[in-house]
């Protein structure tokens, strides 16, 4: 029931987004045309640029789920700005593409800007309230699922706070059946009674759904909760008994007759996710590997022998797809063959904001991550993505699995030249155990919820971070 429901709210605010964003660009050059500016209706492509908002919307949309349900409404804020944000500058990148591409001087760019402006706090309103109100629409009165847990009530303090806010789905929590002690103020919701009136109490509160907090070890136990059920034809929700052993989320997989959990869901196991992936990387690394980096590989020279003669490029071994080890290219930044002061085995040691090591022109690369772009080579070679965890030093890769257990998980994928966590504002040296956790945490998160649009937007994120790099960039 709640898959299904949440299914049904992300199609209603796709179909809405799809609708609302196309009608304010028209209403909108119909203002302007009101107020006597240079756009006329009759100059603008508006079949492009309608496709282009619509392009934009279902990107988006496939990269960030429009639905989105933690906290109370602070934090369901929050995370509509974060949205937003993520929204118009996909947009943003769009539409100013199309103009570029067909050399459109029909178009007002100040149009553009009040266009993309406006649209953000569309975006802002719609991701925050949108979901409310369809739910507020279609899951009311006599849609409306009354639900019971039934289980211990220590299982059921673990719940609540999912309980209290849980998303707006229609489901009206009663209380909980119990069959054990209670302590005062421990639970927030109501005690109902005892498990021995389980039949009656579900007669009694015309209950649609009962939540199963746990099988006590006993076919008996459950066969009565499930039997009674049946019965009185209530829905059940069964809670994942598993899931207190883990950190992580678990998924159900199934397999023939039998259903197993998994603590990573993987799509690019997926052979044909992985032809896409591959595809993509191609098509991004060809061009810049043809017409890009050449351009780049004189102009570093020329700051190289200005600054720091030596090697054009830098070779360092990193741990790969599978933890195999291979050579990432960069270009040189450092002074060729000077050691950190007082320091053994500098190559091992991680860059740091004022590094002595790095020359002036190797900053900036640095900064601009300019230094990157060789590493489009690694990609056309197969031992990189364009985009996926990024590959750390074989010594730091010793280190960093003795402090954190599920490091080496990371190397489920192909690493990458950018990435979730680098698009994040994780970037740069590595200086607390809680950087390296959050870091994994967001590869993981990368690594389970992987779709074509999501490389896509993380591209498009990482391409604005070059022109405006983050303060951990160095």
């Amino acid at each position: 029931m709640i898959k299904s429901r949440t299914r049904g709210l992300v199609t209603l605010q796709t179909f809405s987004l799809l609708v609302i964003l196309p009608s304010w660009f028209i209403l909108l050059t119909l203002l302007t045309e009101s107020f006597g500016r240079e756009i006329l209706q009759n100059q603008i492509n508006f079949p492009l640029y309608l496709l282009g908002i619509a392009g934009a919307c279902l990107l988006f949309l496939n990269y960030d789920n429009p639905i989105e349900h933690r906290g109370g409404g602070s934090f369901q804020f929050v995370i509509a700005v974060r949205k937003a944000n993520t929204g118009i500058l996909i947009l943003a990148l769009v539409l100013f593409g199309i103009v570029f591409a067909t050399k459109d001087k029909a178009i007002s760019r100040m149009f553009l800007g009040i266009y993309i402006a406006s649209s953000w706090v569309l975006l802002l309103m719609l991701h925050r309230y949108l979901p409310v109100f369809f739910s507020r629409v279609f899951f009311r009165g006599k849609n409306t699922i009354n639900t019971i847990l039934a289980g211990n009530p220590g299982k059921a303090e673990k719940l609540q706070d999912w309980i209290l806010n849980h998303p707006t789905l229609g489901m009206n929590v009663l209380g909980l059946v119990s069959y054990g002690d209670v302590e005062d103020g421990r639970l927030a919701i109501p005690i109902l009674g005892h498990i021995s009136e389980f039949e009656r109490l579900l007669t009694q509160h015309k209950v649609h759904q009962v939540i199963l907090l746990e099988s006590r070890n006993s076919k008996a136990w459950v066969h009565y909760i499930m039997d009674t059920c049946y019965r009185e034809g209530c829905r059940i929700l069964i809670l994942n008994q598993w899931e207190e052993y883990f950190d992580q989320k678990l998924t159900a997989v199934e397999e023939g007759p039998h259903t197993f959990f998994t603590l990573q869901e993987e799509p690019l196991e997926n052979p044909v996710n992985r032809l896409l992936k591959r595809f993509l990387d191609l098509l991004v690394a060809i061009p810049i590997v043809i017409f890009l980096l050449p351009i780049l590989m004189l102009l570093v020279k020329f700051f190289q022998i200005k600054e720091s003669r030596g090697p054009l490029f830098y070779r360092q071994k990193r741990s790969g797809f599978k933890g195999r080890t291979f050579s990432i290219i960069k270009f040189r930044s450092m002074y060729h063959h000077r050691p950190v002061s007082g320091q053994k085995g500098a190559d091992a040691v991680q860059a740091s904001e004022e590094d002595e090591r790095v020359f002036s022109f190797g900053k900036f690369m640095r900064r601009t991550s300019l230094d990157e772009f060789p590493q489009f080579i690694n990609v056309l070679g197969g031992k990189m993505s364009v985009v996926g965890p990024r590959p750390h030093m074989t010594e730091h890769d010793e280190k960093f699995k003795r402090l954190v257990d599920i490091y080496r998980t990371r190397h489920f994928v192909k690493p990458g030249l950018t990435g979730l966590a680098q698009t994040s504002g994780y970037r740069g040296e590595i200086t607390s155990v809680e950087l390296i956790e959050e870091r994994i945490r967001l590869d993981l998160q990368y690594i389970n919820n992987w779709s074509i649009w999501l490389d896509i937007g993380l591209i498009l994120k990482t391409i604005v971070q070059l022109i405006s790099p983050p303060r951990s960039a160095y």
